[in-house]
This record gives structure tokens, sequence and C-alpha cells, in this order.
């Protein structure tokens, strides 16, 4: 109890004002609120997360006819070197919070010759870094466990499907997998992309937080954007639009289920 009034107490110290603790609590509320939205909605209509999945899993049925080749390990150590360079930009990002963070001074911090800056304690300006930092240590967490679960995908893939360097002249050629469950298989690999789709939100939302320097109603602004733009990305994107085109039907959801034999 005694260590609970200390902490409201320094608290108070801080003058922290309460229109700071409701952007706070409205920047949690647009990343949470949202990242449940993208993800009830992505079971219902056409989305980047719903018909990458789609693809996945034809990938994977694939490999179980004719085999891995080496443009398909190429193409899924593509995928694992970007979470690499990203899960390495991470770490540089922290490192130079934590910098900032350890160097702050009232000269270093000081920029109320800007109009538009609020003006706001060291203590404060300090909050404002760790909530940077905690942003980028989860967009390290979820990059690294992208990256593990891309690595148990080479793994299975390796374990299960034979390596093809040459496909027979025979049309009814196919080169037999070993009996897996693919469609499990194909799961592991969309919980890799979901990470990774974890960790670039992390980013997106971070340059929201970075609005915070300047006052707070800017900062509820920027979450208001940064949702609109991860909307219209995932939902709403031509990029979106072709892959569905390509399908050549409306909605993913209509399609019939894709089965392995």
């Amino acid at each position: 109890m005694l260590q609970f009034n200390i902490s409201l107490s320094k608290l108070r110290a801080m003058d922290i004002s309460l229109l700071e603790i409701l952007s706070f609590f409205w920047f949690l509320g647009c990343w949470l609120g949202y990242s449940l939205f993208a993800r009830k909605q992505a079971k219902k209509r056409n989305s980047l997360s719903s018909v990458l999945y789609r693809y996945r899993k034809e990938w994977v049925l694939k490999l179980s006819k004719s085999g891995m080749s080496e443009v398909d390990s190429e193409l899924l150590g593509s995928l694992e070197r970007q979470v690499s360079f990203m899960a390495s930009t991470s770490l540089l990002i922290l490192a130079s919070l934590v910098t900032v963070l350890s160097a702050a001074s009232e000269d270093f911090m000081n920029m109320s010759s800007l109009r538009f800056v609020e003006e706001v304690s060291l203590e404060i300006i300090q909050m404002k870094l760790l909530l940077m930092i905690f942003i980028f240590v989860y967009g390290f967490f979820t990059f690294s466990w992208s990256l593990r679960q891309y690595g148990f995908c080479f793994i299975l893939f390796g374990s299960s499907f034979n390596t093809v360097r040459y496909y027979e002249g025979s049309k009814n050629y196919t080169a037999q997998a070993i009996p897996r469950d693919f469609k499990a298989m194909a799961k592991v690999l969309d919980r890799a992309a979901h990470s990774y789709n974890f960790g670039i939100r992390a980013y997106y939302f971070a340059m929201a937080a970075l609005a915070w320097f300047i006052n707070d109603w800017f900062f509820m602004a920027a979450c208001a954007v940064i949702i609109f733009v991860l909307y219209r990305r995932e939902f709403k994107s031509s990029s979106l639009q072709a892959m569905v085109a390509a399908r050549k039907i409306g909605n993913v959801h209509d399609e019939d289920e894709i089965t392995f034999n």
C-alpha cells in the first residue's frame, strides 16, 4: 500500500494532464481495436490476409504434387530475409532510442522554440520515449518469432517434399511427398506471415506515437490516420483487388475449400 501511494505521488509530481492520459488510451484502443476488427473482417470479406492464405495453401498443394524446386527454396528464403531485415532494423532503432533516453536533458529535449510543439516536462518526454521503446521491443519479438516460424517451414518443407532439379518428360510425373497434414503445414506458413504483419503494424503505430512529441491532439489525429491507411491497404488496395481478380472470383470466401489428397 505504501509503494502504491509513492507511485501515485510520483505521477502527480510529473503533472500528467487528463488529455495525455486519454490520448494514451486512445492510442491503445486504436491499435487493439483495429487488430480485432481486421481479424474478424478477414473471415468474411477479401483482405490481404485471407487472399494470401489461399495462395499459401495452393503453394503447399503444388509442392505436395510436384516437389520443391530451387525457385521454391529461393522464394521461401526471400521471405525469411525480409523478416530478418526488419528484426535487425528494430534492434538498431531500439539502440538509438535507448541512447536518446539516457542522454535526455532539459537542453537536449527542448523543442519549445517550435510554436506548434507543446511544452512538457522532461519526465513526460522520457515516458513518451519509453512508449516508443516498448513498441519496438514488441516489434522485435514479433519479427523474431516470424523468423523462427519461417525456419520451421524450412524444416517442414525439407522433410516432406522431394527436391526436384529437373522435371521428367512424362506428363503424369509427380514427385510424391511424404504423407503429412498439408493444411497444418500451410497454417504454419500463414502464422509466420501473420507475425510479420503484426510487426509491420507496430511500425505504423510507432509513426503515430512520434506525433505525441508535438501535442496530444496531433497524436490522436495521427492514430486515426494510421487506422485509415492500414484499412485502405489491407481491404481496399489495388494490389488486393489484382490478387482477387487473378483468382477470377469476387470473394475468396465463396471458393470451395482447398483440399489436399
